[in-house]
């Protein structure tokens, strides 16, 4: 792995609403020099204590083994580190914790309100790092419910990018009686929106959107529920993704993996019957030619 690629998971919490399917998104701060005001699912970095080797006692429903074949073979400190962050990031952007008791009973409804209200609580001390995410569980009783996370897209940031990420996407339904709220700090804005709605209001400028974020939406939007959906992605047989960037006299295309152009990078190919795997910047947005 190049010393300049740090690893990042990234979480799409989705729930049914009204006979639609909707995933929640957060509006980043426009201060923040990387992705500032753009639209974004949950997550970040994953940190050095995320991959500690206490964790694998601190996960419910979690199969390291699976996991890494499924990773396309991730080896296993770095598949724990994935998971652990993708929940740590969910619960610290987004206030939503995919965890359960010692028994495997998840957190939430009712009878968890007052923990769930503890917990949110104190996302901030999580976030500034006066408390460390295994402590904060252990000192609940709880553990990560891993088994709620599913392996959904593997992007790569192209070369030359300044800051580049090699992120894991994951899939999670909501938990019930958990409430999303963006964390105010790194997030100005949270909400959910249908698939299909978050790219029209891309398509009408009323919100950015990074290319990953795009297809991931494309995805998502195939699907009609949940269920559907993680169905869906457990039979996924995800594909690395590592975008290469076509700069022509006439435009810019990002090509991905199965364009025809993807093992030159040079964007050639335009006639209809061929297959295309791309985006193209018109107008400052990126769309399918």
């Amino acid at each position: 792995m190049a010393t300049n690629l740090r690893d990042a998971a990234t979480v799409l919490p989705l729930r049914d609403m009204d006979g639609s399917l909707e995933v929640f998104m957060v509006k980043r701060n426009s201060a923040l020099g990387f992705m500032g005001g753009v639209h974004v699912f949950p997550g970040g970095v994953v940190d050095e204590d995320d991959s500690l080797i206490g964790w694998k006692d601190a996960l419910s429903g979690y199969d390291g083994e699976r996991s890494s074949q499924s990773m396309e073979k991730l080896d296993a400190d770095r598949t724990l580190g994935y998971h652990v962050a993708a929940v740590r990031e969910l619960f610290e952007e987004a206030g939503v914790l995919l965890a359960c008791d010692s028994s495997g009973r998840v957190l939430g409804g009712a009878r968890d309100a007052e923990l769930v209200e503890r917990l949110g609580s104190r996302r901030a001390e999580l976030a500034g790092g006066a408390v460390a995410f295994m402590e904060l569980l252990v000192g609940e009783g709880l553990k990560i419910a891993a088994d709620a996370l599913h392996y959904f897209a593997h992007w790569i940031t192209p070369e030359p990018s300044p800051k580049r990420y090699d992120t894991r996407f994951f899939l999670a339904a909501m938990p019930a009686g958990q409430e999303a709220d963006h964390d105010r700090v790194e997030s100005v804005e949270g909400g959910w929106y249908e698939p299909k709605q978050a790219l029209d209001l891309y398509l009408r400028r009323e919100i950015k959107l990074a290319p990953p974020t795009l297809c991931a939406l494309d995805r998502v939007a195939l699907h009609e529920t949940v269920a559907e959906a993680l169905e869906a992605a457990v039979a996924l047989d995800v594909v690395e993704v590592k975008p290469k960037i076509s700069v022509g006299e006439d435009a810019v295309a990002i090509l991905y993996p199965g364009d025809d152009d993807y093992d030159t990078g040079v964007a050639v190919h335009h006639s209809s019957g061929r297959i295309l795997n791309r985006r193209v910047l018109r107008d400052g947005l990126w769309v399918k030619p």
